[in-house]
């Protein structure tokens, strides 16, 4: 089958690579074109995404490829409204969708098969929904529970670990977040708190 490569990460220390390399490896699909770009999918919709849109006119200008493919739903957003309705907008276009890491391809034509489908994306693009909203939540919450008890919110003052050597603490969060893993894969593999990855990405953007 005839398809393209949508591939997204959300900050600029992070890569596309690892979606990439594992979704051409996918057999039956004819990969013509890869789309890759670090913006992310909580707070830009899909009209606000350019390489996004750049492979949605790729799909209406070459009648012969249809299916987009991407490595987790999450990549194509992480609003479920907007996601659906990108899906929606695909399937009356004809184009299916193949989702790597639930190994599902979407708009197929089968009614049946659609109709679990879109519950299983509905219940995906909820969950990539939370997992933002409450690491931004815990974050938040955590800052200002120090403020209401007069506590200092960043790094103590005289305190005698530096930047560098707290990233030289966290070579493996480094590691992972160059190779494009997602937030929650990175909390899961080095055994370590949403704080902890959120500092990392934060000092990795002011080196």
């Amino acid at each position: 089958m005839k398809s393209i490569i949508y591939s997204r990460v959300s900050t600029k220390e992070q890569s596309t690579t690892r979606q990439v390399q594992e979704l051409k490896s996918v057999p039956s699909f004819e990969v013509e074109k890869v789309f890759h770009e670090k913006i992310s999918g909580f707070t830009k919709t899909a009209a606000e995404r350019p390489a996004l849109g750049r492979a949605l006119a790729y799909l209406k200008a070459h009648s012969e490829i249809n299916c987009l493919m991407v490595h987790e739903i999450s990549r194509l957003g992480r609003n479920t409204l907007d996601v659906l309705s990108l899906i929606e907008q695909l399937r009356l276009e004809g184009i299916k969708i193949y989702i790597h890491n639930l190994g599902l391809t979407i708009n197929t034509g089968d009614a049946k098969e659609e109709a679990f489908s879109k519950l299983i994306i509905t219940l995906m693009a909820d969950l990539a929904r939370l997992e933002s909203e409450q690491m931004s939540y815990r974050i938040k919450s955590g800052i200002r529970a120090r403020k209401e008890k007069g506590l200092h919110t960043g790094r103590k003052v005289g305190s005698k670990e530096s930047d560098e050597k707290f990233l030289s603490k966290h070579t493996d969060i480094v590691k992972y977040l160059k190779k494009g893993f997602s937030y929650r894969e990175i909390q899961r593999l080095c055994k370590c708190s949403p704080n902890t990855v959120q500092k990392v990405v934060g000092l990795m953007k002011n080196e």
